[in-house]
């Protein structure tokens, strides 16, 4: 979840906002307390990546019924 931080905050803190961001934390900028924008980190680390395609495969694999038999016939498709 993102923190909430003043413009005028993240203005004076902007070096060690960007190190914290870099560890994956985002923060919402926010001008006379209204929300203007959003620090995310520029792109996740290759962990975070990981997790994330194994919790979607998960996802898939709960609506997917698939006997061995069908298996070893995919796999031998086109083999001939």
């Amino acid at each position: 979840m993102a923190s909430l931080i003043a413009l005028t905050e993240a203005k004076t803190k902007l070096s060690k906002l960007l190190d914290r961001v870099a560890r994956g934390e985002e923060f919402i900028i926010t001008r006379h307390d209204v929300q203007v924008a959003r620090l995310i980190p520029a792109k996740k680390s290759s962990h975070e990546e990981v997790e994330l395609a194994i919790q979607k495969l998960r996802e898939l694999r709960k609506g997917l019924r698939v006997t061995t038999e069908e298996i070893a016939a995919w796999k031998n498709e086109g083999r001939r």
